[in-house]
């Protein structure tokens, strides 16, 4: 190399050295606080990894409208006031244009009560809780996008009466969502015909699971049992009363996460089991759902472990890029919340999330879906 050429070679490595990159992406900031440890990281977990995914894919694909989108996300562990504070701390540290998804009714509560959401004017959307309770407080930047378990309990008690099956036990965690749940077990089994025989409240830990199983399954003149707990109780209580009397059915509801039960369980120990979703099936053959699927594979999740959480993760995601694309001027707060408020099902794939009219529940929609072969969930 002779002295011209090193020389221009130098001075042009110093030029780059020195000017900024002009052709570095723009950033649209996405938050979200979940538990990714403590009794909901079974909820938390996959909701991050389909929200992730969806992310991932469009940025993968150019990102949106000239923008990457970045995704900041922080562990509540579980825990209201963390809730509360992790919101903040991302709200202080990143120019967020909305959040996604929460898991359990007591840090949503916590965050409507805080006016945290309220006060920063941005959209939570997805937030992951079924209860009347926390719907009735009326947040307004709160968008749900699953039906309540109200309707999740109307729909496991109707399909039961309709087959003959009216005498029924209640199983739920001792806290205040499963209080709630069972309030809702017992309105939907009067209004149905249906007898609740007993009901057993479960403390934290579930140690009293064997003993409750045991009288469960002594009684000859029980056609089914419901339980809402958290996931690894749910396993627990499936596989005692399993052994003791392997024909009776148990439904759990859509907080039991399916890819769990099958680890904790094994795919045969888990057969037979049966969970509401408050999604859409993702084998469909709607557009969104094919994303999904495409989504999944990108971030290499295999299909038996996929589950409804991983896309309600993905599909608050989506409704958000969907906002987005809607929203006028430079990505903002205000212009997510004004498009949301015009979101319905024809913008979202033909899913029935609705949001017009001042709508803060986007979806009723409920089936129920069991365990099969291998693990894998059949709807």
């Amino acid at each position: 190399m002779n002295m011209i050429t090193r020389s221009m070679l130098i001075a042009s490595t110093l030029l780059s050295l020195s000017i900024p990159a002009t052709g570095a992406p723009k950033e649209i900031f996405i938050g979200s606080v979940v538990p990714m440890s403590g009794s909901l990281a079974a909820i938390g977990k996959p909701l991050s990894e389909g929200a992730s995914a969806c992310f991932d894919m469009i940025n993968s694909n150019g990102g949106l409208n000239g923008y990457q989108i970045r995704f900041e996300q922080k562990d509540d562990q579980s825990d209201p006031k963390l809730t509360v504070a992790k919101t903040q701390e991302l709200l202080a540290a990143y120019p967020l244009v909305a959040m996604i998804n929460t898991a359990g009714s007591l840090p949503n509560a916590a965050l409507i009560e805080s006016g945290v959401l309220k006060r920063a004017n941005i959209a939570l959307v997805g937030p992951r809780d079924g209860s009347s309770s926390v719907r009735e407080m009326k947040g307004p930047n709160h968008y749900f996008l699953i039906a309540g378990v109200g309707a999740e309990a109307d729909k496991i008690i109707k399909v039961s009466a309709t087959i003959g099956r009216k005498r029924l036990i209640a199983v739920y965690s001792d806290d205040g969502s499963g209080r709630e749940a069972f309030k809702q077990i017992e309105r939907a089994a009067a209004e149905n015909g249906a007898t609740l025989v007993a009901n057993y409240p479960v403390l934290a830990g579930g140690k009293t699971i064997p003993e409750i199983a045991k009288k469960i399954a002594e009684d000859n003149s029980i056609h089914q049992v419901l339980v809402y707990a958290v996931t690894p109780v749910v396993a627990q209580l499936y596989k005692e009363i399993k052994t003791l009397r392997p024909a009776l059915p148990v439904t759990s509801f859509s907080t039991t996460s399916h890819a769990a039960i099958v680890d904790l369980l094994g795919p045969e120990a888990s057969r037979g089991l049966m969970l509401t979703q408050v999604t859409y099936p993702p084998s469909s053959a709607l557009q969104v759902m094919k994303d999904f699927r495409t989504a999944m594979d990108m971030l290499q999740i295999p299909e038996i472990r996929q589950n409804s959480l991983h896309l309600e993760g993905f599909l608050a995601a989506r409704v958000v890029v969907e906002a987005l694309k809607k929203a006028q001027g430079a990505p903002s707060r205000e212009g997510v919340i004004a498009a949301l408020n015009q979101i319905n099902k024809t913008h979202i794939g033909d899913l029935g999330f609705d949001f017009t009219n001042g709508k803060r529940e986007g979806s009723s929609f409920v089936q129920i879906g069991i365990i099969g072969a291998q693990g894998k969930l059949v709807n």
